[in-house]
């Protein structure tokens, strides 16, 4: 709810913002958008084979599916309490 409120509040500011603001808001975004970007490909590790090899195997396969199993019980349990 909190989060919605804040949303129509932005909204609302953004409305009443001219032709020019709209501009200069949507190149800041554009900025830091890219940054966050560049800065993700900066921080890309080599790929090494074994850890390849690892994350394909089987077992590895499993528990990240039993991690999102869990994550999706909890999210039920929480909507429902």
């Amino acid at each position: 709810m909190v989060k919605q409120t804040v949303n129509n509040q932005i909204v609302s500011e953004i409305n009443k913002l001219d032709e020019h603001e709209s501009l200069a808001v949507v190149a800041y975004i554009s900025q830091l958008l890219s940054a966050r970007l560049s800065k993700k490909s900066k921080e890309t590790k080599p790929n090494d084979e074994l850890i390849i090899s690892l994350a394909d195997a089987y077992e590895n396969r499993r528990a990240r599916q039993v991690v999102e199993w869990e994550k999706a019980r909890r999210q039920n349990a929480q909507r429902t309490a």
